[in-house]
């Protein structure tokens, strides 16, 4: 395990070495080729730096993409956030907790083998093994087992050091991929706070940031940087609160990151976040190949259901209903229609023939509707709905049109389908079943379910077009909707709560949770969002390098990271 982690079981050391220059590159004949820089300025607060906005910092901007308004992992220990960074995947996949970066073993079976995610720099040795690679940290732990797996890997002693050895590589070494770790701002929050009011944080900064610019100038030099085409990444492993830093708070996850090349135009890189849960429908999520949940993987919707309570999610109850919510399908094994009639969102168990209840069922690449008085049904397809992992809002309205009962079904407020059926009776168009979320104890047939959901709302009346588009097109609910009669269920999905999702309006039932879930945070790519939109997490470092190497990632990897500067390759590319 340790060496699929770390790529190598020892560390070599090395002397300066004498100088290799850089003229033919290795017999090869001269050509622009891509090149990283990466540097860590540890804990380093994104809303801080730009607060302060150190001179070198600033400078880059003009040819930067950058944000201030970042996400670290949300483990916002030293070597969990490292180990995001540098593997593409969050602590809730790798595992690691402290500077041994052994993946910890699973608390429920200590006997299970916990899945190994190797470093970038393990990687780019399997997949190209004549890129020269550098690294030079302050932390022994990410100089001798993370980055073990570079050309050379150094600790060093301070931060000038770390500038000193940084210099002397880009001077004398063919470099591909340079890893910095500066530590001196992470050490100066920890004794005054990590805010622009502790003054020995901000020289810290400030004086970091004059190490970056020697080193910087020390690329420019480079004998042969006209043919070379640099990516400079500079970010932070994490932030901090007060003094201290290792938890989830929004403090310590807000860093900042600045993407470099002198062919950028400059873009701020702004997001609305999306705070949302996560439904793994496989045994282990972690896994590159799925299994079927057994039953005694799931909780709540198995036990008892209070009826009565949960009536108001019934379309029996008021003779019509709308249901709304927000979902992100994920790719499973590189692919979105895994799950053939998957439900992930409904009140009806066991959804066969004409079962009674209803529910939203995942159909290939696309949704479809089902509604049953246990002897007819209504059911439609609503089109292929977040089929690349994009959000979508999707409603169902159910109600009689002309005395005839229909579903009016809208995928981000358009209107896609009206199914009706003059035999179904809606006041039997109820279920025994509790209202699930994500995992249903048995599902048609297929695959079962992975996907985001949030922002859930169901009203007891049926909603008009223009409010559904309403719905549609903004994030949540205004407290003026808490005090409309209709709703009878609001659930952010952001958080569990005893193992319940809390239902916002006052005095109606929560849902008892089943399966595994996490928070996941990711940008609002919705139609009414901003196209540029970009909100960037430490598990973009992976993806973002690999991609400007032009390095090919692999779908086992399950690596978890976006790749949003392709968005801006007409800036960049080169014949």
């Amino acid at each position: 395990m340790l060496m699929l982690v770390l790529g190598h079981v020892a560390c070599t050391k090395y002397e300066n070495p004498p100088a290799i220059f850089e003229e033919q590159e290795d017999g090869r004949a001269m050509e622009m080729r891509r090149k990283v820089l990466f540097i860590s300025v540890d804990g380093a607060v994104g809303t801080v730096v730009k607060e302060v906005m150190p001179t070198n910092i600033e400078a880059m901007l003009a040819t930067s993409k950058y944000t201030f308004d970042a996400l670290a992992d949300e483990n916002t220990g030293d070597a969990a956030s490292w180990m995001t960074m540098m593997s593409g995947v969050s602590s809730s996949a790798h595992h690691i907790e402290d500077d041994s970066f052994i993946p910890k073993p699973d608390e429920n079976d200590h006997h299970a083998n916990t899945a190994g995610y190797p470093s970038m720099l393990y990687r780019m040795a399997t997949l190209a093994p004549s890129l020269r690679t550098y690294a030079v940290a302050r932390n022994a732990g990410i100089s001798d087992r993370l980055l073990v797996s570079a050309n050379e890997s150094h600790q060093a002693t301070s931060d000038e050091e770390v500038k000193d050895l940084a210099v002397g590589l880009l001077d004398t070494k063919i470099s591909d991929v340079l890893i910095l770790q500066f530590t001196d701002v992470l050490e100066a929050g920890k004794i005054g706070g990590f805010s622009a009011d502790n003054s020995g944080y901000v020289d810290a900064l400030n004086r970091v940031d004059g190490y970056i610019g020697e080193i910087l100038a020390a690329m420019k030099a480079r004998e042969n940087f006209e043919f070379e085409d640099w990516l400079v990444v500079i970010t932070s492993n994490h932030g901090g609160i007060e003094n201290s830093y290792g938890g989830d708070s929004a403090e310590e996850r807000n860093i900042f990151a600045v993407f470099q090349n002198p062919r950028f135009r400059s873009l701020e890189l702004v997001a609305d976040k999306m705070e949302a849960l996560r439904f793994f429908g496989f045994f282990d999520p972690l896994q590159p190949s799925y299994a079927y949940y057994g039953a005694s993987a799931f909780r709540g919707r198995n036990n008892p259901v209070d009826n009565d309570a949960e009536k108001v999610y019934n379309a029996a109850y008021t003779g019509e209903l709308t249901v709304e919510a927000k979902i992100k399908m994920n790719a499973v094994q590189g692919g979105y229609a895994y799950a053939l009639n998957t439900p992930f969102l409904g009140k009806n168990a066991q959804r066969t023939g004409q079962t009674p209840g209803w529910a939203f069922f995942k159909s290939g690449a696309g949704l479809t509707f089902y509604a049953a008085d246990g002897a007819t049904k209504i059911e439609s397809g609503m089109g292929t709905v977040s089929s690349a992992g994009e959000w979508a809002h999707i409603t169902a309205v159910l109600l009689k049109v002309n005395n005839v009962p229909t579903a009016k079904l809208y995928v981000n407020g358009a209107l896609v389908a009206s199914p009706s059926n003059e035999s179904l009776n809606m006041a039997n168009l109820a279920s025994s079943t509790g209202l699930t979320f994500g995992y249903f104890p048995y599902i048609f047939s297929g695959l079962p379910i992975d996907m985001q959901m949030c922002d859930v709302h169901i009203w007891n009346k049926a909603l008009s077009d223009s409010e559904v588009a309403e719905n549609a097109n903004r994030i949540g609910l205004p407290a003026t909707a808490l005090q409309d009669s209709r709703l009878v269920g609001y659930w952010p999905m952001d958080e569990l709560v005893n193992s319940k999702f809390e239902n916002r309006v006052s005095g109606k039932p929560a849902v008892a949770a089943q399966g595994v879930t996490r928070k996941i945070i990711s940008a609002n790519d919705m139609p009414f969002a901003d196209p540029n939109a970009v909100l960037f997490q430490s598990t973009d470092v992976f993806t973002q390098i690999f991609y400007w190497m032009q390095l090919q990632t692999q779908d086992t990897w399950n690596l978890e990271g976006q790749v949003f500067l392709g968005r801006f390759e007409s800036e960049f590319l080169v014949d």
